[in-house]
């Protein structure tokens, strides 16, 4: 048979017969030989029933524990209640031990985790199981072995509606026009609580409700004289709402004025403008007054100083509060006092603009050579005022009109530049407020000087066959410029019956055959913007023959480097046409000397190559016509140089632009006299890529980013050497250099005890990247496991202090490492489960009320310190007249007990307090004895 609670081996019953057996037994009916039948079938019977017991307790009685039926909860489940357990009927070998393990589900009873230490046979729900299903698991052992067995799930844990345990209380004065706080007092009950306030006023002690009244502050007014106030705090949870009144505060008295909202100022803050200023909010017992008084507040020095006289509600800007803040000063006097209060300071004061009521205008000769001057016009506006001159040069309609570069002085001499144009002046008037330009109306166009002729053209040269002629354009006056025309004429020996020569329009004249025997002259036009005036010079002598003649050196011209192209001019030669000339180049030393010809260099060009680098050349012409041949060498040359390096593509910059990665610098491509040889110059540029300047040392074709660099733009200067000399060349900028991100190389850490009211610090942990990196924290509470962590609202300091709040969970930091290249995060393990502090009675527990049979006693709880919310159950105990010996009187568990069967006994009360770390017991004063 199976053993439950309170059985065991020696509970096994008996076997017994059936009641209708027993009657068969004693039928009256029955004979001596019946009753010996009946005898023998009863004594077969009973031995095999015995038998069958025997191997019935036998079976029961052998083997590891095995659940007949389950464990079972008792109680109701609720915040606060204590739950008990029992375990069930179990079969196996005796003795038998069991152990409890109380489990915390979902609602529906699935999800079943352990609640630590709730391992005894009951358990009082606390907050946290509030919204779950309770079970407990039973473990029986013996010497066999053991078994486990589950009870059914109980409801979910109701929470416990709020009760008040202290009473608010209000704070501050209860003077008119103060502020007063209500807190929010102590409750017991499931948290978390929410709480609403309602502010009443008492007259007699009957209180009312002020309406809007309804935070946990409110300001006194004038007409709560003479009353009381207090504060109503109603606490809600999911249970339920309960309420309960401050004590009333003293009778509000009268009070000074307070400013309950700063004067406010309206109107624009520009010169000549009036400003308006409002009283403002005041709290404070009636009658008030007000006086005013406005400040200036100089920009640069931010220190406010009144403003002599302006003492009315109103203020007129003046000149002087130009770039100044304005503010007034609003005095509030009643019979008990005066307070002040400053208005915020206006925009800064500004000046008012300049405003042309006149335009500017321009007098003077409009001649080539004049002087104008230019009147500035009428302006109004702050004072002072300066002003600027810009005077435009504008087409003939007064239109398209540009400014004269430095023409910037009221008055402007004439240039031949502005003939034919009009003039306009752009005054500009400048005050603190800004500036304004206005322009004058154009002028008539501007007039020239007629050229005038003051000394004749005259003829300058050889009068020979192939000599060049020149024309000097003679003397005049007249606005510049002053442009020359030039017209040769061929006349006959006495000069006269002359005719112009078809296009021989220059200032020069190359004498042919043809003009042999006879006379020249030239006419010269001069012409400038008011016209064109001509004049002749005289004729020239007869023109003669001549025979080749060199009058000026044959040349050469070109760039002398390697590759060049070098030509030769023949030079001047005279003589009758035609003249043809032959060249021949040579090479020649250092100096010009030791010439050689140049094999097959008989052209008028020769081609500069690597073999002429170093040393001269020269050319030799040879002029022939019919009368014979004559040579002449040119001078020699300069040194033959080597061709400079050329850039035609230029470096570039290749590689991460990120701090701490290497760029590589490529020189780009170049021509000129071989071996060319290349240097390199690093520089830093703005994030445009301007403003660059060299870095130094960076000289290398390689350059390491540094986090100097970050933010900026670098290029390379590639310089090429050779034999010719050296040559630049400057790269593109490259992108903006980034900065390295932060990374985590050693994660934070976090220090400290994780109990309740201890203080957590964390440090920063190892981090990389570009400095400055700088550091902000987060902390988060986690569950048990460390995990599903969210932030602490508020905890973003380096150090954390623990709340009761935070028991039964573990905390970890997150730092956020942070600099120009962004932001990144690392955390910190997890700490250990945050404890609670164990409830620690301080004043034990009392009992008050009459011991007598019938009437009811009361217990308080003592004086607990601990984590909160600390719970409290009660036990009470009857104890023997000499209070030696108690124990529980049972059901007896509510704070209250009513005497019943307890007549000369005493009794005690056993209270538990206890949080999320557990329960400690404290036991009150035995009573006295109870009578009747």
């Amino acid at each position: 048979m199976p053993y439950g609670d309170g059985e065991g081996p020696g509970d096994f019953g008996t076997p017994r017969v059936t009641e209708g057996q027993g009657r068969q037994l004693r039928s009256p009916r029955a004979t001596g030989a019946g009753r010996r039948l009946r005898a023998v079938v009863m004594l077969l019977t009973a031995v095999a029933l015995g038998a069958m017991l025997s191997s019935a307790q036998a079976l029961a009685s052998t083997g590891a524990p095995v659940s007949a039926s389950p464990p079972a909860i008792s109680g109701t489940a609720k915040d606060g209640n204590t739950l008990k357990a029992a375990k069930g009927s179990w079969t196996g070998l005796t003795p038998i031990t069991a152990a409890y393990q109380w489990l915390r589900c979902d609602a529906s009873g699935g999800e079943c985790v352990k609640i630590a230490t709730a391992t005894t046979t009951s358990h009082k729900a606390t907050h946290e199981d509030v919204g779950h299903a309770l079970r407990v698991v039973v473990t029986v052992s013996n010497v066999e072995g053991s078994g486990t067995a589950t009870s059914n799930a109980t409801a979910p844990v109701a929470p416990k509606a709020p009760v008040k345990v202290k009473a608010p209380v209000i704070s501050g004065p209860a003077q008119d026009g103060q502020v007063l706080s209500v807190g929010n007092g102590t409750w017991g009950g499931t948290p978390p609580f929410s709480y609403g306030y309602q502010w009443q006023k008492c007259v007699l002690k009957v209180c009312s409700n002020i309406a809007g009244a309804t935070s946990s502050t409110y300001r006194v007014l004038s007409a709560e004289l003479k009353q009381q106030l207090r504060a109503l705090v109603t606490a809600s949870n999911a249970a339920g709402s309960a309420t309960s009144p401050s004590p009333m505060t003293k009778k509000v008295i009268p009070g000074p004025p307070m400013s309950t909202a700063p004067p406010v100022i309206t109107g624009t803050p520009l010169d000549g403008q009036t400003l308006s200023a409002g009283t403002g909010t005041w709290g404070g017992t009636g009658p008030l007054s007000y006086t005013y008084q406005w400040q200036s507040c100089p920009l640069l020095t931010g220190e406010c100083a009144d403003i002599p006289g302006a003492t009315s509600s109103s203020y007129t800007v003046q000149p002087l509060d130009v770039a100044s803040n304005l503010k007034v000063i609003v005095r509030a006097t009643n019979s008990l006092g005066a307070a002040l209060a400053p208005s915020l300071p206006t925009g800064l004061v500004g000046a008012l603009m300049p405003s042309n009521a006149v335009l500017p205008t321009i007098s003077g000769l409009l001649q080539d050579g004049q002087l104008l001057s230019a009147v500035a016009g009428t302006w109004t506006g702050t004072a002072p005022i300066s002003y600027a001159y810009q005077w435009q040069l504008c087409n003939a309609s007064g239109e398209a009109c540009k400014d004269i570069v430095e023409a910037l002085e009221s008055t402007l001499k004439l240039s031949p530049s502005v003939i034919g144009s009009t003039l306009r002046v752009v005054v500009t008037a400048t005050n603190a407020a800004g500036s304004v330009s206005a322009a004058s109306a154009a002028t008539s166009l501007v007039g020239a000087l007629l050229p005038v002729n003051t000394a004749l053209p005259s003829i300058s040269g050889l009068l020979q066959d192939g000599q060049l002629l020149s024309a000097v354009a003679g003397s005049w006056t007249g606005s510049p410029p002053i442009s020359y025309g030039y017209q040769w004429q061929l006349c006959n020996a006495s000069g006269e019956a002359c005719k112009d020569i078809g296009e021989a329009l220059e200032a020069t004249l190359k004498l042919s055959p043809s003009l042999v025997g006879s006379t020249l002259r030239v006419v010269v036009t001069a012409t400038n913007a008011a016209g064109s005036v001509s004049a002749t010079s005289a004729a020239s002598s007869i023109v003669g023959a001549l025979l080749p003649s060199n009058t000026l050196l044959p040349s050469i011209s070109g760039v002398l480097k390697d590759g060049q192209l070098l030509s030769a001019a023949t030079g001047t030669w005279s003589g009758t046409a035609p003249i043809s000339y032959g060249y021949q180049w040579q090479l020649c030393n250092a100096s010009g000397e030791a010439c050689k010809d140049i094999s097959e260099a008989v052209g008028s060009t020769l081609q500069l190559s690597p073999g002429l680098v170093g040393s001269t050349v020269r050319v030799v012409v040879t002029a022939t016509n019919a009368a014979g041949s004559v040579s002449k060498p040119s001078a020699a040359s300069g040194l033959v140089a080597a061709l400079l390096p050329s850039n035609s593509a230029l470096p570039s910059v290749s590689g991460v632009v990120k701090d701490g990665q290497l760029l590589s610098a490529t020189s780009g491509n170049w021509s000129g006299t071989a071996p060319i040889s290349y240097g390199y110059q690093w520089q830093v540029c703005d994030g445009k890529g301007e403003g660059c300047k060299s870095i130094s040392q960076a000289v290398e074709s390689t350059l390491k980013l540094s986090p100097s660099l970050v933010g900026s733009t670098v290029r390379v200067v590639v310089t090429a050497t050779n034999a010719a000399g050296s040559v630049p060349a400057t790269s593109d900028a490259s992108g903006l250099i980034t900065a390295l991100l932060p990374s985590a190389t050693a994660p934070p850490t976090t220090s400290g005890t994780p109990q309740d009211g201890q203080l957590l610090s964390a440090t920063t942990g190892t981090w990389s990247g570009t400095a400055p990196i700088t550091y902000a924290y987060q902390w988060q509470l986690c569950n048990t496991s460390g995990e599903a962590c969210k932030n602490i609202s508020e905890a973003v300091a380096s150090t954390v202090k623990l709340e009761p709040s935070l028991v039964g969970s573990t905390l970890r930091v997150v730092v956020t490492a942070t600099n120009s290249a962004g932001s990144a995060s690392a955390a910190s393990a997890s700490t250990s489960i945050v404890t609670a502090i164990l409830p620690k009675n301080t004043a034990l527990p009392t009992i008050s009320g009459l011991l007598k049979l019938g009437s009811p006693l009361s217990a308080t709880t003592g004086a607990w310190t601990g984590t909160p919310t600390i719970a409290y159950s009660y036990q009470w105990q009857s104890c023997s007249l000499l209070k030696t010996e108690c124990k529980d009187v049972a059901k007896a568990i509510e704070s209250t007990l009513k005497l019943e069967g307890l007549l000369n006994l005493t009794v005690r009360v056993i209270v538990t307090a206890t949080n999320a770390a557990g329960s400690v017991p404290a036991t009150s004063a035995i009573t006295g004895v109870i009578g009747l």
